[in-house]
């Protein structure tokens, strides 16, 4: 890794996923000396509290606390899998937790967006209505109060039905809608976008806007995908292959 910034998205970790991080873990420590490290969303499958999560996924957060006590900044955004991130989450592995849906950073002197993109899939109307209904204060508060063992199970009842709802949707209403995407551009006085959430990888550059949009892939057993930027260098979409280089 040559990059001083690095963004990545869509590890969706979780306690039977354990090539995944295992792999992801390796890149933590591969990450050691660089300067910030920031997460789009998604880190975990499911979060269901910060009591319950801190327990469940030891290893992986020492590992992001090693990264961060070796100097390397970490940001840490919501994703639509574990929007119940919370403070004491963010203080035990030494992070920055960004609860807004958007981030201006500036790069060299270019400024950028950041997002997890699930908001910038517009047309699929009933997962937006959905994700209103789970933002919404009460909702947490009522959530976080129940044992973890009802949390648990009502995770993953939403985890069903929101599998079942997505094979029944065309594939082009679960991507980014591109009026949605210039329009969060041109509010935020940006050109360039990076976000995660719709697990298709790709820059595409408009040459009627100017703009760029860098998509960061999901994590798989063997690789991830993930974008890197340099003040020699810029952009580039890297991959990062598990210990047999596959």
């Amino acid at each position: 890794m040559t990059g001083s910034h690095l963004f990545i998205a869509d590890l969706h970790l979780e306690p039977s996923a354990r090539r995944i991080s295992r792999l992801a873990m390796r890149f933590f420590a591969e990450a050691h000396g660089i300067r910030q490290l920031y997460i789009l969303g998604d880190l975990f499958e499911y979060w269901l509290g910060d009591d319950a999560g801190l327990l469940l996924y030891e290893n992986e957060l020492r590992a992001l606390r090693q990264l961060s006590d070796s100097g390397c900044k970490v940001t840490i955004m919501l994703g639509n899998r574990d929007f119940l991130l919370g403070d004491e989450f963010a203080r035990h592995i030494g992070a920055t937790l960004v609860t807004a849906d958007e981030l201006v950073i500036t790069l060299g002197e270019t400024p950028v967006l950041l997002m997890h993109g699930d908001t910038l899939c517009t047309d699929d109307t009933d997962y937006q209505r959905f994700r209103q209904s789970l933002r919404k204060p009460r909702w947490r508060t009522q959530f976080l109060e129940k044992s973890i063992d009802e949390r648990r199970e009502q995770a993953e009842a939403l985890r069903v039905a929101s599998r079942g709802a997505s094979r029944a949707k065309p594939a082009e209403i679960m991507d980014v809608n591109c009026q949605a995407v210039s329009e969060r551009l041109s509010a935020n006085g940006c050109q360039i976008l990076i976000h995660g959430h719709t697990h298709r990888p790709a820059e595409h550059m408009r040459a009627q806007t100017d703009t760029t949009r860098l998509v960061v892939g999901d994590w798989h057993k063997d690789h991830a995908q993930y974008v890197q930027w340099s003040d020699a260098e810029g952009f580039a979409l890297k991959t990062f292959h598990d210990e047999h280089g596959r």
